[in-house]
């Protein structure tokens, strides 16, 4: 059986500004940016849940757009981490891509 961890706002909140690398179906790895940690309150689970929901905000180059799927995510300091991210718009600086954990 595989253990997953369960990650916290305070895992990723000092990391906005640094680097992930993710692998693309091209099989080249492409750089994504933390840009913003941000809370969203209580979780779907309820008020009695110690765990509490946040979303993380990527950005990526122009040249390539993932789709909305799991990817493996490389950091220096987290390791290898799987995370669901979905592209939530585009401007001049890169695509941006979301992930939320509820």
């Amino acid at each position: 059986m595989i253990e997953t961890k369960a990650f916290a706002f305070s895992d990723f909140s000092p990391l906005v500004g640094s680097s992930f690398h993710v692998n693309s179906d091209s099989s080249r790895s492409l750089p994504l940016e933390l840009v913003e940690a941000a809370k969203l309150g209580k979780n779907s689970l309820g008020q009695n849940s110690k765990t509490e929901a946040f979303s993380l905000l990527f950005k990526g180059p122009n040249d390539s757009v993932l789709p909305q799927k799991i990817y493996s995510l490389i950091h220096s300091q987290l390791g290898e981490l799987n995370i669901f991210l979905v592209p939530v718009g585009q401007d001049a600086e890169g695509i941006r891509y979301e992930a939320v954990f509820n």
